[in-house]
């Protein structure tokens, strides 16, 4: 890889630079305000309901450093050795939270007002725009520190907003690396759809090397009235990583809102998405898809909040764990007073590929409405032995058999995604990781 790391210095504990002069004031004092509240917060423990069952001692702080600049010679070299979309709108590349490429919005959708930007670059050029939709909605699933931590640290990310009335008949891509030992990085993603547009966002996580890092990651998911919008983000960083991404999404009256999430790299992950259906007849689907392997640890946590009548959501993860991995999943239902005729769903289901892995699912629903219909459930169970032996018997042998059925175990979530060319990026990844998995 033709690239030149500058060492870091600076410990993300110690107080963040001051952020740039031309940003706005309201920003800037809302990292000053954030660094004081991380300081004021208490780090989560294990004996807290919302971090139970996480193993906080592979959660270090030490020898952490916000991420330094780095040299990029060749960054459509990185683009090539990432699978990502033969066909998009418009990309971002970032390295360590700094553009290394310009995006390249298509001409047809600038001219009907989509922006595509930098967050660094959208503060200053639509700073009113920003200020409405950015972290405005609180920490609801235990990571509060850590929400204080990015905003305080927040260096870059990116702002997509379409406005009313327009859809994007293709996605836009953004591409987040990280580089350095012991560098952390802390993007943030702001994606704004006007009322009756639609819209697809792939977004990227992964590292150049095989080092030790840390991501401190938050997505704000705004959906108008009538719009449509499907959010993909994959997460590849490197097995000795560490991730916290926080997804907080407001969906309106009429609106449908699709997410779907892989996780193949880290040595650790908590993941918290929280979905508030707060217009009438909101919609919001929530996929995810993990394949934790070796030592890995997943943790995720999910709230399905709906507040008015005649919303629906449906949430289907599918983990598959191999060797001595974890994953553990804790998700509620919460529908409110007003929210009469809601229709939730919950699914996580985990298929266990060794006698050694872990799998923890705590399901939940509360109810105050009538005239709901709510389901939740989980299950964890081994590889069929009876669907193993049918190929076996048919001269597949156990390996490639094994691997099989797992792909098909997860491709249920894939194929939700409702997107040809996204669902064939995922895939591939799933592909590459199963061919690691099975060359060992």
């Amino acid at each position: 890889m033709l690239l030149k790391e500058i060492p870091p210095a600076r410990s993300f504990l110690d107080p963040p630079e001051e952020a740039r002069e031309e940003l706005p004031d309201w920003y800037k004092s809302s990292r000053s305000d954030a660094w004081m509240s991380f300081q004021d917060i208490d780090w989560p423990k294990r004996s807290d309901e919302a971090w139970r069952f996480a193993n906080l001692k592979k959660l270090s702080y030490e020898n952490l450093y916000d991420a330094k600049e780095s040299e990029i010679n060749d960054a459509e070299q990185l683009v090539a050795s990432s699978l990502s979309l033969k066909e998009n709108a418009g990309q971002i590349l970032f390295v360590n939270d700094r553009v290394i490429a310009s995006p390249l919005l298509n001409e047809e959708f600038s001219k009907k007002g989509v922006i595509f930007q930098p967050l660094s670059q959208a503060l200053i050029e639509h700073g009113g725009l920003v200020q409405d939709h950015f972290m405005t909605e609180t920490s609801r699933l235990g990571s509060a520190k850590y929400t204080a931590l990015h905003r305080a640290r927040l260096r870059n990310g990116f702002f997509f907003y379409v406005p009313e009335g327009v859809s994007l008949t293709v996605p836009v891509e953004v591409f987040h690396w990280v580089s350095g030992n012991s560098a952390s990085i802390f993007p943030h993603s702001l994606i704004v759809a006007g009322p009756g547009s639609s819209a697809t966002v792939a977004e990227y996580v992964a590292s150049i090397n095989d080092e030790i890092s840390f991501c401190c990651a938050v997505c704000d998911i705004h959906g108008e009235e009538d719009s449509q919008l499907t959010y993909l983000r994959t997460q590849n960083l490197s097995e000795k990583a560490q991730s916290i991404y926080q997804l907080s999404s407001r969906v309106a009256s009429k609106a449908k809102l699709k997410t779907f999430n892989l996780d193949l790299g880290c040595e650790w992950v908590r993941n918290e998405s929280v979905s508030r259906l707060v217009g009438e007849g909101a919609t919001s689907e929530m996929l995810a898809v993990s394949v934790p392997e070796k030592s890995q640890e997943f943790d995720m946590r999910t709230l399905q909040l709906h507040e008015q009548r005649n919303t629906s959501s449906n949430l289907l993860y599918k983990n598959a764990l191999y060797d001595d991995s974890k994953t553990t999943f804790a998700g509620m239902i919460v529908v409110e007073d007003e929210a009469h005729q809601t229709d939730a769903y919950q699914t996580c289901r985990n298929l266990l590929m060794s006698d050694t892995s872990e799998a923890n699912s705590m399901p939940g629903l509360e109810i105050k409405a009538d005239q709901v219909r709510c389901s939740h459930g989980a299950t964890s169970s081994p590889v069929s032995k009876d669907e193993l032996f049918y190929l076996q018997s048919r001269g597949v042998k156990e390996p490639a058999a094994q691997q099989l059925l797992t792909f098909g175990f997860v491709k249920e979530a894939v194929d939700r995604i409702g997107n040809n060319s996204l669902e064939e990026v995922i895939l591939g990844k799933l592909g590459r990781r199963f061919n690691k998995i099975g060359a060992r």
